[in-house]
Order: C-alpha cells, then structure tokens, then sequence
C-alpha cells in the first residue's frame, strides 16, 4: 500500500500530496488558496506515521513490536475485519558483503584455465512479521498458494518434455547439438566465473497479498538483496486475549 499524504486548507478541504512536494505551496481546488506543505517529518507525522525517521524495515519492526497499525489485528486486505490467520513472512536481507577474491579464469600449470568463484562473506538480516487474515480472505490465500504449486509443478513437467525433445532431437541431429551446447557451455561458463545469481528471491504469488501491509512494499523496493519467504499460517491471537 503506498503511502498517501494530505494537508488541509482553511477552508477544510483536504489537499493530496507527495513526499516531494515537502516544503514548498500548493494550491486548493477548492478556493484557490495558497497552502504550504510542511517538510516531509511532518507531512509524514500528519499521515498517521508515529516513526517518520525510521526506515520502512524500522516501521514494520518497531509497529510489530508495539502491535500499532498495521499489526494491530485487522485483516491486511479487507482491513475492516478481525484477523483469525495469520502466515508467517521472513524478509531475509543482505547488509553488508565483503570479497575476499574476485574470482574469475585463471591460467593452470598445465597450460589450460580453470574457473574459480568469487570467495565472499556476507551478513544478512531477518525480519518476520505476520500477514493476518480475516477467515474469508485466508481461504482465497490459500486458493492463492494452492495455484501458484499447481503452476509451478505444470512449468516443471513443461521443462521436462521439452528436455525430451530436445534429446529425441540430438539423436538424429549430433552435429548441431555440439555446436549449441558448446556455445551453451560457454555462456554458463562466463555466468558462474562472474558469480551471476537471481538476488531477489520471492514466490511470485505472495507479492500482491504483502502489497497492502503499509511500509512492506516501500522496505522491499529499498533492498537490493533479500529472500522473501512464506511459512505456514496458523491461528491469530490478540496479546491479552
């Protein structure tokens, strides 16, 4: 859920705004008034934001632990229910990576080349925090989950029958097949010594179910490296209750 930003005029109407526009006038639709719009502290502070210095990953940890909005037991998509599910979501991010060696091909004593992988330490974080659900919208979650498996096993069982075809076509066709999967070794050769590698890792499904939890879509855009993972659901309940 992106974020929204108002500021009012005078005359009470209510002016929307973006982050950008912190600091500077704009004009009322209304009477036409000249309204300023506060610096972006504030305009965050007007929208609901009780932690406007933190990032959006600071937001989602310091809300959970509180139990303010947006984990304060509504349901994260219809939001005008009690929540009775909740499912697991691990953000794993990577902060900080340190290379030792590069990598790369390198000459042998033989003469030839062998490739050698890029050696590196890294750190990463994790944050879990809860997708609640109303009883409703869990079960169409889990229609949701349920299809994303089916797609995935039938783009399997694709991949396999044309691995079979493509080996019912070098049978009859060895020299072209030489020729591509030399050309196929080469490009995966030059892949793995530049240590290239998928770094956003998400099930594709859960991605517009996490959209309307305030602040995930914003910490999710921010990173550059993360798995994004999902457990199993299993009963909410309010702390105290």
């Amino acid at each position: 859920m992106a974020e929204t930003y108002f500021v009012e005029c005078d005359c009470a109407t209510r002016i929307h705004v973006e982050l950008f526009d912190a600091g500077t006038n704009t004009v009322c639709p209304s009477c036409n008034s000249a309204v300023t719009v506060p610096n972006s502290t504030k305009l965050k502070e007007l929208s609901g934001d009780k932690y406007p210095l933190l990032r959006p990953i600071g937001k989602i940890q310091r809300t959970l632990q509180h139990a303010e909005p947006p984990f304060d037991g509504l349901c994260h998509v219809c939001s005008n229910s009690d929540a009775h599910y909740q499912v697991p979501i691990t953000f794993n991010v990577m902060v900080e990576r340190h290379v030792a060696d590069g990598g790369g091909i390198r000459p042998t004593i033989t003469g030839g080349v062998k490739l050698v992988a890029a050696a590196s330490e890294e750190r990463w974080q994790a944050t879990t925090f809860p997708l609640l659900l109303c009883t409703q919208c869990h079960a169409l979650f889990q229609s949701s989950h349920s299809s994303a498996k089916v797609k995935k096993t039938a783009t399997t069982l694709c991949l396999v029958v044309l691995l079979g075809a493509f080996l019912y076509f070098a049978y009859y066709n060895v020299e072209i097949v030489a020729a591509l999967s030399g050309l196929i070794w080469l490009i995966g050769a030059i892949a793995w010594a530049s240590r290239f590698r998928q770094n956003k890792k998400v099930d594709p499904f859960v991605v517009q179910w996490l959209s309307r939890i305030r602040w995930v879509p914003e910490a999710i855009a921010a990173e550059e490296e993360y798995k994004l993972s999902v457990g199993i659901s299993q009963p909410f309940e309010r702390s105290g209750s």
